[in-house]
Parts: structure tokens; sequence; C-alpha cells
């Protein structure tokens, strides 16, 4: 009985992902594809019909026979709830099994931030969405920048939310969650955004690069995220040998040049005003630009480091600094033709994200999907 309860549980899993893959498909197609018998298929589609993960959405004709009902999923009665802590906002999303946002909240807070400031912060996003989707709420999902220990669920390490060192993250939120609970990286959050509803959806392998206050990245083989909370920590790749110090407290690390933050104050002095964000940044100079090309080419010669290692066939960008593709773009390629071998580099693909300042909160609401469709 155990077996056979086992077999059922993968088995809805491959008809919800050929579903999800593929769209709308009858089920006489899936039983097709996934080489069930037809029985089996019936049952199988009944139950996740009648639990709200599948609906029928229409006909479609066949060559066989009468025409077959079209299954698809469901959009209203599985909904995720996400939440991304980054060092100055909170960003959530409500989404459904498609990936459609249903809600959203943002809010922005000054650094640096301490632990009541984050806990309200994060509070104040996520009781609405929470309100908004009642008792359809399957999981929540929690991402914040920095080393996490997903066994306990503790920050070990935020080199730029130092609050949060040695917190236990579910701490964060209120203690009646309806949900389940699941933790990311921020990074590698973005990198699940991207595998689920964005430029990785159908490739096996990329790695996308958040370009922020913290520069991390997410690595995805085998349409896994890979590596844990120790990998993709791009930000820390040394590339000027005794240069400017870094938060982590070596010197001459990516971060240290091409951070947010760092960037911020270096275009503030040459533009004689303040920014908090690269967002709020307009009217460049001369000066200016050759910041950002500086930095361009700085980011070229740390992804010559993943080009060289890994040779994965796509780099999806995300964060501010892809906003000044003219001064930024061409730079990169120049560090990158500098460090990366040629052969590598001419196999790799480099594209911009398109979710925007929300990408991590999808990611966060993603988190539980591998569990659903892969197991």
């Amino acid at each position: 009985m155990a077996n056979q309860s086992y077999l059922k549980r993968v088995n809805q899993r491959r008809i919800l992902l050929a579903v999800r893959e593929s769209g709308a498909l009858s089920r006489s197609a899936i039983a097709d594809q996934l080489a069930l018998d037809r029985k089996s298929m019936t049952n199988l589609a009944n139950e996740l019909i009648a639990d709200g993960w599948l609906c029928e959405s229409g006909m479609v004709s066949s060559h066989r026979g009468r025409p077959g009902t079209l299954l698809e999923l469901d959009r209203s009665r599985h909904l995720f709830l996400g939440l991304h802590l980054s060092e100055n906002q909170v960003n959530a999303v409500l989404i459904n099994l498609h990936g459609e946002i249903l809600g959203r909240q943002h809010l922005t807070f000054h650094l640096p931030a301490q632990l009541p400031q984050l806990r309200n912060a994060l509070r104040e996003a996520y009781l609405p969405l929470r309100r908004l989707a009642g008792d359809c709420l399957q999981a929540i999902g929690l991402v914040v920048p920095g080393i996490l220990d997903f066994a306990s669920g503790t920050m070990l390490r935020s080199v730029n939310l130092e609050a949060l060192d040695g917190v236990e993250l579910k701490n964060l939120l209120p203690s009646n969650l309806p949900a389940e609970l699941f933790l990311e990286e921020s990074s590698r959050a973005k990198a699940l955004a991207e595998l689920w509803f964005g430029i990785g959806q159908g490739r096996s392998s990329f790695v996308s690069i958040d370009l922020g206050i913290g520069i991390g990245a997410g690595i995805v083989t085998g349409k896994r995220l890979q590596g844990g909370a120790f990998a993709g920590e791009i930000g820390h790749v040394l590339i000027e040998p005794g240069g400017k110090l870094c938060a982590c407290g070596h010197r001459g690390c990516l971060e240290a040049y091409i951070s947010e933050r760092i960037l911020c104050q270096e275009l503030g002095k040459v533009l004689e005003r303040s920014f908090t964000s690269l967002e709020q940044v307009d009217n460049l100079n001369p000066a200016a630009e050759k910041i950002l090309q500086e930095a361009g080419y700085f980011l070229g010669r740390g992804l010559a480091a993943l080009v060289n290692i890994l040779c994965p066939p796509l780099l999806v960008l995300h964060g501010p600094l892809t906003r000044f593709q003219k001064q930024v773009f061409p730079a990169m390629e120049q560090g990158l033709a500098d460090a990366a071998l040629s052969s590598c580099r001419s196999r790799v693909e480099v594209r911009l994200s398109s979710f925007g300042s929300e990408a991590a909160a999808l990611g966060a609401a993603a988190t539980p999907l591998e569990n659903l469709f892969l197991g």
C-alpha cells in the first residue's frame, strides 16, 4: 500500500509538471506523454481536480473519437506568498500556480536597519497579502541576503544586513503562520524566478547574477537550484589584490567596486547629489559615465570567473545597474574579453531579466514549487 501511495504521488507530480510545461492538455495527451494507462490517468486527474490543482478549461478535437477535455493548472485554489527582505526594502507578491501576480506590496526603509525595523516592515508587507489569499494560501517563501543555515533556519552571516546575524528567520514573521514557511537566499531566489517564470523556463542550466547592494549568483543545473547556502558568492571574488576594502573584511572584492551602495556614493560626488538607489540616478555627466564604465569593466572581470569555470549557456543579469546598458555593457564585454577564455565566452549568452525589483519576491513565492512539481 505504501508503494502504491508513493507511486500515485509521483505520477500526480508528473501530470502537474506536464501540464505546467506544455500548457492545457487533454487526459489522453497526458497519458500518451507519460505512458500512463487511461484508467489510471482518469483517476489521477479526477483527484487533482478535486484537490484544486487542475481544472477543466475547454475542449480539443480528437482524430480517434469524441473531443477531449483540456486540463490546466487551477488559477484559484492554491496561492503562494513571496517575501523579499533586501538591504533597504521589502517586496512581496501573491501568485497562483501560473505565476500570475494577484497582489503586491512594497516598503522601503533607511540604512542601517535594526531588527525591530526589519520585522515591522516584513509584517506590514505580509499581512495584506495574507488577508487577500484567505484559505487558499498554500505556502510562504521568505528570502534574505546572506549565508543561511537551512537546517536550523538561522542567518549565519549577512554582510549587508548585520542585524540578521544569528537570527532564526521564522521569528521575523507572526508566530501563527497558516502555511508552511520556505527560506531561501536572495540571489538564489532570483534564479528560481527565472527558472519557473522567466528567461530560464525550459533551460536546463543557467546562472542568475544579482547586481544590487550585494552581488551574488544563483546557479541552476539540471533544472534545479544548486550549491547550497555557501554557493554563488561572486561578489567576493577577488578582482584587485590589495584593492578597496569590502564589507566582508577582505580587500579587492568585486562587491567593493560595483555594489549599489558604493556606486551611489561615487556618483553622488560627481553629480553633486545624494543617492540611496541607482534608480534615482539620471542626467549623467562624463565623470558619472566613466564611473559606470569602470563598474561594467569590473563586472566583466568578475563574470569571467564564472564563464571560465562553469561555461553556463546563459547568464541572466538582475539589478538597477542594468539600467545603464549604454555605459556598462560595452565595458563589461571588454572585461570579459580580457579575463575569459574566448572559447568559453563564445558559448555564453548574456541577457537582462524582465522582472525588475520583484524578482526575488517571485523567487520566494516559487521556493515551494520544486517540492510540488519535482518532489
